[in-house]
């Protein structure tokens, strides 16, 4: 354990099952009829419990879908009272009352602001910190915790003043200080949707939902991961707290003809408390500062929606749609921040990575019905296109956003150029194709939908092969190629290839594979011949 070799939880270092019974503490508190430490890491147990209650009803012509969510999220596990630090440090109430007694007290002090002193021992202010808010010695609010200590380490006011007794890896620490029970999270989601006719032809709806994910990822920190706190601290973080979306959409739907209709929509969406990688600064030595996760990011999706729908008329049926679509955050992932949070995150919008700025879809559906139905060509006397048809799905979407960069390397780059997400990849355009036709395996009627049947199909994905781009090189801006040979770093290379000796032209040949990212494509044409039998 020393040399922090292992790493386990819920099994003991020779893969041994540890009781569920297993908890927290017990890695602080298990020791063998020898007195050894156990190093006891207990499995990772989140509880989950949620409710759900809906209903539908009419009112006055007015179509009412009610719906309430509740969930409940339990980490239950042990997490940091202060992830400014892993011994506690005594408050101003505390310092004032005690050693710090002969001190002067700022006036607009709080007594559970934590104290921080000149060096370590001594009892001289040099700041408060209330949560992550520092304010100088004389309980003025500074902007940034460099503002007060520059470059140099801090020194908190630990309660313990025992290195000794203030070590985790020794056997009298007593992680209650350090440690407490996360607080299981709530969320009440309400849902509502009503609808309601304007006219005969017209129809108006709209829709409000809150939605609550609970932490996906990064959320498991062991005691063994704390244990090693000093020489790394764990990157995942237990207190994260539950993501939320509040969603908003109004629409209209107007009758064209008997057959077809229009609709029109407009949505908005919060999104909240999103997970982001983040950086804890003026953390008492020797970490000073380490990397984690936290609760931090938002955005925002707006769009607009329009749609026609035209139901089956002479066999051909079609639903076309186009959507215009913003989406911005501060984050398009939990670590989209990550090496630019050196000194706190960044709380600009920008375009999101998963932003589609553009969308238009078409479905089409030509298909002949069977017996009296039927009005396709005829064989034979036979109806040879009976239960047959043939659906396309064209699709065209404006490409997502992404961050070039200065300086190509081999197979990147380095350094911004202009916005984060600031330029965009090229259009995608797709038409995906699906025929099928139905035959009866058992005699009977045309026009008796009971029996057996099998479903013979045939579909086609990206039927025009297109070769569409989804992610380029970030300083070139080509998916082919990343600029890095053509650049003065990488004719410098090849020089140094040529001076040594090497062949040049076999490395050219095998940078040049390298380069080809199936990765920046879609998939190629895909065929699938099926059957599906029905009964």
């Amino acid at each position: 354990n020393d040399q922090r070799i292992l790493n386990y939880y819920g099994y003991d270092y020779l893969g041994n099952l540890i009781s569920s019974d297993a908890t927290f503490d017990d890695f602080f508190s298990d020791f063998d009829e020898e007195g050894r430490r156990q190093f006891t890491v207990a499995p990772n147990k989140p509880i989950y419990t949620a409710a759900y209650i809906q209903d539908k009803f009419t009112f006055r012509d007015i179509i009412f879908r009610l719906g309430l969510r509740v969930d409940r999220y339990d980490a239950n596990t042990k997490v940091l009272k202060d992830p400014f630090t892993l011994y506690p440090i005594m408050t101003a109430g505390d310092f004032f009352d005690g050693p710090g007694s002969g001190e002067p007290v700022p006036p607009n002090v709080e007594d559970d602001w934590k104290i921080y002193v000149e060096t370590e021992g001594s009892t001289t202010v040099r700041a408060f910190r209330d949560g992550e808010q520092w304010y100088d010695a004389e309980g003025s609010p500074v902007n940034d915790g460099n503002v007060i200590f520059g470059g140099e380490l801090v020194n908190p006011y630990y309660i313990e003043q025992d290195n000794t007794r203030r070590n985790i890896r020794s056997r009298d620490f007593d992680p209650s200080g350090t440690f407490e029970d996360y607080t299981p999270q709530i969320s009440w989601m309400p849902r509502m949707a009503f609808s309601f006719p304007i006219s005969d032809e017209a129809n108006f709806f709209a829709h409000y939902d809150i939605l609550v994910q609970r932490p996906p990822t990064s959320t498991l920190a062991t005691a063994l991961d704390y244990y090693y706190f000093e020489d790394g601290p764990p990157r995942e973080n237990p207190n994260l707290k539950p993501e939320r979306t509040i969603d908003y959409e109004v629409g209209f739907k107007q009758k064209l003809s008997n057959s077809s209709a229009i609709t029109l929509s407009a949505y908005y969406k919060e999104m909240r408390d999103m997970i982001q990688s983040r950086t804890y600064l003026y953390v008492p030595p020797p970490v000073n500062q380490y990397e984690s996760f936290g609760n931090l990011d938002f955005g925002t999706v707006k769009g607009f929606s329009v749609s026609y729908d035209l139901r089956r008329t002479n066999n051909l049926e079609l639903t076309a749609s186009y959507t215009l679509q913003f989406a911005d955050g501060t984050g398009s992932d939990q670590n989209s921040q990550r090496g630019l949070t050196s000194r706190g995150n960044l709380r600009t919008l920008f375009p999101l990575s998963f932003d589609e700025r553009h969308r238009l879809v078409a479905n089409i559906d030509y298909r002949y019905a069977s017996g009296r139905r039927y009005n396709g060509p005829r064989l034979f006397g036979a109806d040879i296109f009976a239960n047959t048809g043939v659906g396309m799905q064209l699709t065209a979407v404006s490409g997502r956003p992404y961050t070039r960069e200065i300086r190509p390397t081999q197979f990147g780059g380095q350094g911004f150029f202009g916005a984060i997400n600031g330029a965009r990849l090229p259009w995608n355009f797709t038409i995906d194709l699906r025929a099928n036709k139905q035959f009866r395996l058992q005699t009977g009627s045309e026009e008796d939908s009971r029996g057996l049947f099998v479903n013979v199909y045939l579909r086609v994905q990206n039927l025009l092969d297109t070769r569409n781009v989804v992610g380029v090189y970030s300083a070139s801006g080509s998916a082919e190629d990343s600029g890095y040979i053509a650049s003065s770093d990488g004719q410098s290379a090849l020089n140094t290839l040529r001076t040594s000796g090497r062949d040049v032209e076999a490395f050219l040949m095998s940078y040049q594979w390298r380069l080809l990212n199936p990765g920046f494509y879609t998939l190629p044409r895909r065929i699938n011949l099926g059957a599906i039998l029905e009964f």
